[in-house]
């Protein structure tokens, strides 16, 4: 068998989609659209912040705050 035939028949790329059973593509499609969804929320929230300067300001001194704290604590750590 040649090259090109492999190719054709599907064989080039691993395993043909015509060997997963159907319920393992139902469940893949469910875990997909979740993960589209979570997505879409995690962008929608970013441009919320980013579009209103009240909150990213707060935002802004939340994680100003978390990363100064997380600092202080990563020096008491390390100086022991």
């Amino acid at each position: 068998m040649s090259a090109g035939q492999s190719f054709r028949r599907g064989y080039a790329y691993g395993v043909s989609a015509a060997v997963h059973s159907g319920p393992t593509l139902g469940r893949r499609a469910s875990t997909d659209i979740v993960s589209l969804i979570l997505m879409a929320m995690i962008v929608f929230v970013i441009v919320a912040v980013a579009s209103d300067p009240v909150l990213a300001a707060s935002v802004g001194r939340i994680f100003g705050t978390a990363w100064s704290d997380a600092f202080g604590f990563f020096a008491r750590v390390v100086s022991r």
